[in-house]
């Protein structure tokens, strides 16, 4: 191919290369407008076709997996509600006395806030010889539960230290009233006569909200 050849091809390859959307589509709309009446409306009519198989396939069917997820919300809802029948007198007497049950927390912020409480009641008692190791147990199986925002977890905390006799019953008191912390499980003690100290093992339970729902 001469040199001569090869600037042709290139100068006819340049225009349709660089055409702009607009151009496209003022081309796409003469070609539409050429075509007689009757192919004209076949045209529309595949379009139209074609946008409600989109609209079923992909629209219609999110909205309808709301709708069957709104039905659940209300199921639960209700039979949450009935469930106020059955509550007893000494129930409703432990509320008043107590307090309202707070709802746990999202389980990366019950995580910190369990860490946060032991660490600082540590360190309020100058405990020696701290360790803490966090991890989820059980989870509670409950439909309402998780249609209304997730699975109830209990996250457990194994929490190691040395502490003195006079000050363990203060550390587990302070434990045992946080109200980051649902409950002490376990509790080990191993005494050292030579150091006049106690080691302590500790299971410190809280209950959290893992697998919510999230947006959609």
């Amino acid at each position: 191919m001469t040199n001569l050849q090869a600037n042709t091809a290139t100068v006819r390859r340049d225009p349709a290369a660089k055409r702009s959307l607009g151009a496209q589509w003022a081309d796409l709309k003469a070609r539409y407008a050429s075509l007689p009446r009757r192919q004209q409306w076949v045209v529309l009519g595949a379009i139209a076709l074609l946008g409600w198989f989109v609209a079923d396939t992909i629209a219609w069917q999110r909205a309808a997996d709301w709708a069957a997820e709104s039905d659940q919300i209300e199921a639960a809802l209700v039979r949450g509600a009935g469930r106020q029948a059955t509550v007893t007198t000494d129930l409703k007497r432990n509320v008043a006395t107590y307090g309202a049950v707070e709802v746990p927390g999202e389980s990366a912020q019950g995580r910190e806030e369990l860490a946060r409480a032991i660490n600082d009641i540590a360190k309020k008692h100058k405990v020696a010889g701290y360790s803490y190791e966090a991890r989820t147990g059980q989870r509670m199986k409950d439909s309402d539960a998780a249609v209304l925002g997730g699975t109830l977890e209990r996250l457990q905390a194994e929490v190691k230290f040395d502490t003195t006799p006079d000050e363990l019953p203060k550390i587990v008191d302070e434990l045992e009233s946080h109200p980051g912390i649902e409950t002490i499980s376990s509790l080990r003690l191993t005494k050292n006569e030579q150091a006049r100290k106690i080691t302590v093992q500790a299971t410190v339970e809280a209950w959290v909200i893992g697998g919510s729902r999230g947006a959609r």
